[in-house]
């Protein structure tokens, strides 16, 4: 044996090169396949369909993955509406209302919670409105509630 096949033969698993080694997945039975007891005789998933023209159960639950950019985009965006919360938060602490009125008072309050609720709702409504189209309008209606969101009464003080 050649040192050139020893060093091959180290950094290979015993049998790893037989391609019966490797595992293969078991078919699932169609919507319309009876099971039996062999894998080999099993339908394969939309075989049994009578509807060939739309998509299978299957179809409809395997998208395709986001990009790494989309991922990072959306990573950005959510830790920016945690600091629109955070804003918000901070800026209820610093505002002082002395107007009498209870009823004033009171709608101001509701206000000032609606606030800080706005960009996780927005930011979770968007998430799940949007699952499934494109990432580009995602990211877009995102953007826009980044820019609608905006505290002000933070951002420039009182």
């Amino acid at each position: 044996m050649s040192p050139d096949e020893e060093d091959e033969e180290a950094l290979s698993w015993a049998g790893g090169r037989d391609p019966s080694h490797y595992e293969t997945p078991v078919a699932k039975p169609g919507k319309g396949a009876k099971s039996s007891t062999h894998p080999e005789a099993a339908v394969p998933d939309g075989a049994g369909d009578t509807d060939h023209g739309g998509e299978t159960d299957d179809d409809a639950d395997q998208r395709a993955p986001m990009s790494a950019i989309v991922l990072v985009c959306l990573g950005v965006l959510g830790g920016i509406y945690a600091l629109y919360t955070l804003g918000w938060f901070l800026s209820w602490q610093r505002l002082l209302y002395a107007d009498p009125d209870e009823l004033e008072f009171q709608a101001f309050h509701v206000q000032q919670v609606l606030a800080i609720l706005a960009a996780p709702l927005w930011f979770g409504a968007t998430i799940y409105f949007t699952r499934g189209r494109k990432s580009a309008g995602r990211l877009l209606w995102l953007v826009i509630g980044a820019l609608a969101l905006i505290p002000w009464s933070f951002t420039f003080g009182q």
